[in-house]
């Protein structure tokens, strides 16, 4: 017949769309916390992954560096935190690494190599602007127009680095809210079944 796949395809079609895509870096992570295999799947887990910040451009998991291995929520800084799109090998920023998604919805982004110099010179200018403002709110909190930056770097991999300005804007993997939260979503996910 005309405009069917054959049986055969579409089964095989159908079997690939069941197959859930499972995060890169998910896996180290069940491997280093047990508990969350005993939730559920490490597809579940790359699907969960996708509803924490939704929004977000950057939708991978991300990496940090530290020397405190107890971080439950990173703490405020004027200068933001740093991150890299894999782990950092030195130990000069700790022995500690942390894999955590990032909520970067309006990121100030390097210029490519061969950008212009007009590019080039906008992008210094809202670089200094990233940290000062002259915009607040109603409550005196400064309004920035960036809420991340992604910028060069000579410390990690891919030779660039992800600056998130706020802790509410970065969600630790592993960490005892994202247990609760991953035991919520998998068990809401069961009573759609039922």
């Amino acid at each position: 017949m005309i405009g069917e796949f054959p049986k055969q395809l579409n089964l095989k079609l159908e079997k690939n769309l069941e197959q859930k895509v499972i995060k890169q870096g998910v896996a180290e992570l069940f491997e280093s916390n047990p508990e969350l295999a005993n939730i559920g799947t490490q597809q579940q887990y790359s699907a969960y992954l996708d509803t924490i910040f939704p929004d977000s451009k950057i939708k991978d998991i991300v990496y940090h560096g530290s020397r405190d291995g107890a971080i439950e929520k990173f703490r405020n800084s004027h200068f933001g935190t740093y991150f890299s799109y894999s782990p950092i090998k030195s130990t000069a920023f700790g022995n500690f690494t942390y894999k955590v998604i990032v909520n970067a919805k309006n990121p100030l982004i390097l210029p490519k190599v061969d950008a212009t110099t007009e590019e080039k010179e906008i992008y210094d200018k809202e670089r200094r602007d990233f940290y000062n403002t002259n915009l607040f709110s109603i409550d005196e909190a400064p309004l920035y127009k960036y809420d991340s930056a992604i910028e060069s770097s000579s410390t990690t991999n891919e030779g660039v680095q992800i600056k998130i300005r706020t802790p509410e804007q970065i969600h630790i993997l592993g960490s005892k809210d994202d247990v609760i939260k991953f035991k919520e979503f998998v068990s809401s996910k069961e009573d759609q079944i039922k």
